[in-house]
């Protein structure tokens, strides 16, 4: 009777409080939608190169398509025909292109000329007899060039692309001249040609049963990391109410009521609980209908409804555990809701909220893994996108009910405590 009755009271406090309402519910919405959407292009940006390459193939021949064949392949590169080198060198350098492949004239003749310059060197190490190979041929000037303000992954990634294309074309070559020469040098004859390039095949896959193409996008990032932040941010209606209570005095007249303390601790626990559970659920609705309809990815929930639920119940336990405390430890309101305001934020950059963990500094990231936030952002993402069981985010789920359980123990004691010093 004593906890529902209290529970009743913080209701009614909360519902006559806009401000209080506009901070759990108002504000914490506004902001997922508001980092989702600012942090959508960065995520993107990091996931996907996408880019438009000038491409001026003074070749004509089978290098240039071989090169033009693989960047179409991957899609990740657009090459734009250009004739002029000098009018590619002007749109780089002007900022319109960010890079440009320039192919001399003659580099497929001399690379297939110095491939078999290789493979000769090699029968004759070998003792075989050979042709005569030439050792003062120039090297092929293949020049890639890169607008000053390009994005530093962008020119790497570009560059290893190449590199790996042009590899590839040498390798391809060497083994088709290498059959030549293994024939006799009689190119007439009839042999089976080889297709090396079928013995190995690469298959691009995500590690998760889901059938789904999953990834970690501004969306999967942000709801539930600030979904977190604003249930640990209940403390500021909680902390508040509470010592108004004190302040006013109906505190000590519910002490002066026998063995009302933990009925008020419970009670309040249980309504803010719930108000943590009832966050979730908005925002978890946010992320799956209204991120659509902004030009953003839908949230992906995965299929464990009952590791979601729990994991959502231990973030709202340890979330109003912390309130307590800080409700409970702080004399003033001006104390508690700047000591609370200021730990929840560093928890919450520590925890990876702001930006995900594996984009921290090494000894940060050693640090993330004591804050409660990092324990249920862990969870949530391994529910969502690594179709993780129960079983396995069990680790973390404990952290955070021994976390609240902690929080709750130390909230009483204080709170017990002051009242028989009193």
């Amino acid at each position: 009777m004593k906890i529902r009755a209290t529970i009743v009271k913080e209701f009614l406090l909360l519902i006559r409080d806009p401000g209080g309402m506009a901070l759990i519910f108002l504000m914490p919405l506004m902001l997922v939608i508001v980092m989702a959407l600012i942090q959508d292009a960065p995520f993107r940006d990091y996931q996907e190169m996408k880019l438009d390459v000038i491409f001026v193939d003074n070749d004509s021949d089978s290098l240039g398509m071989k090169i033009e064949k693989a960047f179409t392949a991957s899609g990740n590169v657009h090459l734009i025909a250009v004739k002029d080198t000098a009018e590619a060198k002007r749109d780089v350098l002007s900022g319109n292109y960010k890079a440009a492949i320039i192919l001399p004239r003659g580099a497929s003749e001399s690379l297939r000329s110095k491939t078999g310059d290789v493979i000769k060197t090699i029968f004759i190490n070998m003792g075989m007899a050979t042709d005569s190979i030439s050792v003062d041929k120039p090297s092929i000037d293949l020049q890639l060039l890169f607008d000053p303000a390009i994005k530093m992954n962008y020119k790497e990634a570009l560059s290893s692309a190449l590199e790996k294309v042009l590899a590839n074309v040498q390798t391809e070559w060497m083994l088709d001249e290498l059959q030549t020469q293994l024939s006799d040098g009689t190119p007439h004859k009839k042999t089976t040609k080889i297709d090396f390039a079928k013995l190995v095949s690469i298959k691009e896959n995500y590690a998760s049963k889901k059938k789904e193409r999953m990834m970690l996008n501004s969306v999967q990032h942000n709801v539930p990391a600030w979904t977190m932040f604003a249930m640990f941010f209940i403390l500021f209606p909680l902390a508040g109410n509470f010592i108004k209570e004190r302040e006013e005095g109906s505190m000590l007249r519910l002490r002066l009521i026998s063995g009302s303390q933990f009925p008020v601790i419970a009670g309040k626990f249980a309504f803010y609980f719930g108000i943590c559970l009832i966050q979730f659920m908005l925002m978890i609705a946010v992320g799956v209908y209204l991120m659509p309809v902004l030009g953003l990815q839908q949230l992906i929930l995965g299929n464990n409804v009952l590791g979601i639920t729990i994991t959502a119940c231990c973030v709202a336990m340890a979330a109003t555990g912390y309130g307590l405390l800080i409700a409970v430890y702080f004399k003033t309101a001006q104390q508690a809701l700047s000591f609370g305001s200021i730990s929840v934020v560093i928890l919450a950059a520590l925890g990876g909220v702001w930006v995900p963990i594996y984009v921290m500094p090494e000894t940060l990231q050693q640090i993330s893994r004591c804050s409660p936030l990092n324990w249920g952002l862990e969870s949530f993402t391994n529910l969502f996108l690594r179709g993780a069981t129960t079983v396995a985010i069990l680790p973390d789920l404990l952290k955070l009910v021994s976390f609240a359980i902690v929080t709750l123990a130390i909230s009483v004691f204080i709170h017990k405590s002051r009242t028989i010093r009193n």
